[in-house]
């Protein structure tokens, strides 16, 4: 072999084993966003906001968008909502939506609109937003990711339901205000029980809200207790069932396994009422807990239950199963508000 094919063949050599040195020492770490989403508030005009992921099988807890985004969330994290493979993520006090992609958690869009409380997927690439100081709810165009145009309501806005191709949309003035979600017009107004705070489907062209009643802001006295009321198709209160206590808020869902409803009005305590109005006690909390929000968890028929603490530190996050059993107890972000579940 003379001496030009023989300096060919070490090269060669050389660039072939370098070649496969690089190819097994390549990895490249993919995280699974699989498991439990929390969606934290954080404190009020920290910016340290965050949706976090519990991870029942490995027992561990990262924060999502952070950890696939390389930045922070935001300033108060409000809700999120799963539309065509994306969350919609609403981040109040920042005045914007995070969209990011339910496989990676990147993200995909930044939608900005001042102070957004929910986004509710109301009909073919249309969402509506509603918004804590506007008296208006923005349209979202789900193609586009913009905002495409404002439905006049005369009130601020909260979490919405839809039900029959009407919206209905919870208010901080005591009133339901209905939105035809075909052509974006008002169509009525619903007056309710006092302490208006949250809306659920309940099945049977019906929803169920829950009113937390009258408190004294100076001294936390209970003026009103609280009501759950029943709205029909026809948009009337058909019956409004009396609560043995007020609040500032509290929470509530539908479990449709039970035909029950689960709420709280903010304390240690949940409770359970069928649809006649008959109420029992479903569980108390551990001491020193307190309900912030609830969320139930169909696939697995149970019922988490996040305690916002101190507002300052971590927030927790508990399971029970429908007998009212403690399944699960894991630390969270800080207010932590409500759970989705990408399973």
């Amino acid at each position: 072999m003379n001496k030009n094919k023989l300096s060919f063949f070490i090269a060669a050599s050389l660039i072939a084993f370098s070649s496969c040195k690089k190819d097994q020492d390549l990895t490249i770490e993919t995280e699974n966003y699989k498991g439990v989403f929390v969606v934290n508030e954080g404190g009020f005009g920290k910016s340290n906001g965050s949706i976090g992921l519990y991870k029942p099988g490995e027992k561990t807890y990262l924060d999502a968008f952070k950890k696939a985004n390389g930045l922070p969330l935001g300033d108060v994290v409000q809700s999120m909502s799963l539309i065509d493979g994306n969350y919609y993520i609403v981040v109040n006090n920042s005045n914007k939506i995070e969209v990011v992609s339910q496989k990676d958690f990147k993200s995909v869009s930044t939608i900005s609109t001042p102070s957004p409380r929910y986004v509710l997927d109301v009909s073919y690439n249309k969402a509506y937003v509603s918004n804590f100081y506007a008296n208006s709810i923005k349209v979202l165009d789900l193609n586009t990711k913009n905002i495409s145009k404002s439905i006049e309501i005369y009130h601020n806005s909260d979490q919405m339901a839809l039900m029959n191709k009407k919206v209905y949309i919870t208010t901080f003035d005591n009133k339901l205000m209905v939105l035809n979600s075909v052509n974006d017009a008002l169509v009525d107004s619903i007056a309710t029980a006092p302490g208006l705070s949250k809306i659920v489907n309940i099945g049977g062209s019906k929803l169920a809200i829950l009113c937390a009643g009258v408190v004294d802001w100076n001294n936390g006295s209970v003026i009103e207790n609280g009501k759950i009321q029943i709205i029909n198709l026809g948009n009337v209160v058909e019956s409004s069932f009396n609560l043995s206590s007020g609040s500032y808020g509290g929470s509530m869902v539908y479990v449709s396994n039970t035909g029950l409803l689960y709420f709280s009005l903010g304390n240690d305590k949940i409770y359970k009422m069928d649809l006649s109005g008959v109420i029992t006690e479903f569980v108390t909390l551990d001491a020193g807990r307190n309900v912030y929000g609830l969320t139930y968890n169909a696939s697995n028929s149970s019922i988490f239950v996040t305690d916002a603490g101190d507002f300052n530190s971590a927030g927790k996050v508990m399971v029970y199963d429908l007998s009212g059993n403690k399944t699960l107890e894991f630390d969270a972000g800080i207010a932590p508000n409500a759970i989705l579940m990408n399973e």
